[in-house]
C-alpha cells in the first residue's frame, strides 16, 4: 500500500485515499511476536492511540478520533518483508508463486465506536524479483468493508465468490488488485462496531491473477509480504485485530 471496505481488518485502499505503506521516515511503534510482528503503521501524523496484545499471536488494539475522507493509516500484523522493513527477521518470504504450495492466513478483527469506516483486508506485496525492496504489485483481499477500492470493478465471482477491483495506483507507483466480499464496494458506516474473521489460502488468490491477468504477474513473481491489518478511514473508537500465516 503505498495504498485501502463496512469494516476496516491486510492496502488498502478507498478511491480517493491513496495510501503510502512505506515506512515513514520515523519509524511507527511495533512489537514482534516470533517470525511476525505488529506495527502501528501510520501515513503522515499519527492519530493512533495503540496497545501491544500479549500472546504468541501477532495482535494490536488502535484508537482514533478523526473524520472521514482520508487514509489516516493501515495498522498491521505482519509476516514478511514490507519495503525491506521486517524487524521480526522472518524468512518465510520472498518466495516466488510457483512455491508457493497452501499458503493459509487466518485474520480476525473487532471494533466499537461511532462513524467507523474504512477497511480490515489482508495486505500482499509482490515483485518480480527476490529484492526485498519497494513492491511492484499489491494484491489486497478485503474481509468486511465500507469504503471503495482503487479502480474499477474488472470481475465478479472470483475466489470465495469475490469481486476483484483493479487499478493504478500512480502515487505509490504500482498496480493494484483487491478482492472485495460481492456487492460491497463503498456503502455506509458500520455503527458502533463489528467484528469477523478472514481464513484463506493466499495461493488461490495469486493463482487466480497469474491465470487471469497474466500480462502484470505470474508464477515466477515473489511475494515478500503477508500482512492483515486495517485501513482506517474515519471514525471515533477503536479497533482490534490480530493475524497468524
Amino acid at each position: 500500500m503505498k495504498h485501502r471496505s463496512i469494516l476496516l481488518v491486510i492496502t488498502v485502499i478507498a478511491v480517493g485515499f491513496i495510501s503510502s505503506m512505506k515506512p515513514a521516515q520515523a519509524t511507527p511503534p511495533y512489537k514482534v511476536y516470533g517470525s511476525e510482528f505488529a506495527w502501528v503503521n501510520y501515513f503522515g501524523n499519527n492519530v493512533f492511540g495503540y496497545s501491544f496484545g500479549s500472546g504468541s499471536t501477532a495482535n494490536l488494539t488502535v484508537s482514533y478520533n478523526v473524520g472521514t475522507g482520508n487514509l489516516y493509516g493501515y495498522p498491521a500484523a505482519v509476516q514478511g518483508w514490507h519495503y525491506g522493513f521486517n524487524p521480526a527477521g522472518s524468512t518465510k518470504y520472498p518466495k516466488q508463486i510457483k512455491n508457493l504450495g497452501t499458503d493459509s492466513a487466518w485474520f480476525s478483527w473487532s471494533s466499537g465506536g461511532s462513524n467507523m469506516h474504512g477497511d480490515f483486508a489482508y495486505d500482499l506485496f509482490l515483485r518480480s524479483d527476490s529484492a526485498k525492496s519497494s513492491p511492484q504489485l499489491e494484491v489486497m483481499i478485503w474481509g468486511k468493508n465500507n469504503s471503495w477500492p482503487i479502480g474499477t470493478k474488472v470481475a465478479s465471482n472470483t475466489v470465495n465468490g469475490m469481486d476483484l477491483w483493479a487499478g493504478n495506483n500512480s502515487a505509490a507507483g504500482y498496480y493494484v488488485y483487491s478482492f472485495v466480499p460481492a456487492g460491497t464496494g463503498g456503502g455506509s458506516a458500520w455503527g458502533n462496531g463489528t467484528s469477523g474473521s478472514l481464513n484463506v489460502n493466499i495461493t488461490s488468490f495469486l493463482n487466480y491473477l497469474c491465470s487471469h491477468y497474466g500480462s502484470r504477474v505470474n508464477t515466477n513473481w515473489y511475494l515478500d509480504v503477508v500482512e492483515g491489518g486495517i485501513e482506517v478511514t474515519g471514525g471515533n473508537g477503536w479497533s482490534w485485530f490480530q493475524m497468524s500465516n
